[in-house]
């Protein structure tokens, strides 16, 4: 019987062991940082630049840093000249992501503007684009 418990037991951490060590691999549609920009509370507008080879976004979010940051709008300019503005009024605690903007992917995206309030909290925070990149 003991030997039977201690069977299970080496059987059960190995199973464990095996799942701990599976690689987890991140699928086409995870979100990528397309684009990071160091700002402070005071700035009310911000410009991310995309590079070529992330152009094709189908979804793009905004990241806050260590602040709070209280988005207004986005202003997305593609390839072609042409550009989508959109209101946001959203408030992003420390860390947190905004909610998802829909993106054709077959439009290849080259800057986004977004617009901020002022924040009343005092301090530099770093502020990043993410987006979901079809290859």
């Amino acid at each position: 019987m003991a030997h039977a418990a201690r069977s299970l037991s080496v059987i059960a951490a190995t199973a464990f062991i095996t799942l701990s060590i599976c690689p987890v691999e991140a699928g086409p549609q995870s979100l990528e940082v397309l684009a990071t920009v160091r700002t402070n509370h005071r700035t009310e507008s911000l410009t991310f630049r995309i590079p070529a080879h992330q152009a094709h976004v189908s979804e793009l979010r905004i990241r806050s840093g260590s602040l709070a940051v209280t988005l207004a709008g986005i202003e997305i300019e593609f390839a072609d000249g042409r550009q989508h503005r959109a209101l946001l009024q959203e408030t992003l605690p420390p860390g947190h992501q905004s909610q998802p903007i829909p993106i054709e992917p077959h439009r290849a995206v080259t800057r986004v503007f977004v617009t901020k309030r002022p924040g009343l909290q005092p301090g530099e925070t770093v502020i990043q684009l993410l987006g979901k990149v079809e290859r």
